[in-house]
């Protein structure tokens, strides 16, 4: 059973890295750095629970990669 979870785990992990990954680089590449020069920045305001959540993401997959490593490791 522990073998299972661990499995679902390394899953989880790589699905919420993937959404983190994917967040972070909406919010830093095409909103902070493809607004340079713009009048209207607001989406630098607007976008930051987007910036929140794909943080929030990438650290829930790292946890649960060392869940995963744990349950292979220990597993039986």
């Amino acid at each position: 059973m522990r073998i299972v979870l661990a499995g679902l785990s390394s899953v989880g992990a790589v699905v919420f890295l993937i959404v983190g990954g994917v967040a972070m680089k909406w919010y830093l590449w095409d909103v902070a750095i493809g607004q340079v020069g713009e009048s209207d920045r607001s989406m630098l305001f607007w976008g930051i629970p987007i910036l929140f959540i794909g943080v929030f993401a990438a650290v829930t997959g790292l946890v649960l990669i060392v869940v995963a490593i744990r349950g292979f490791r220990f597993g039986s």
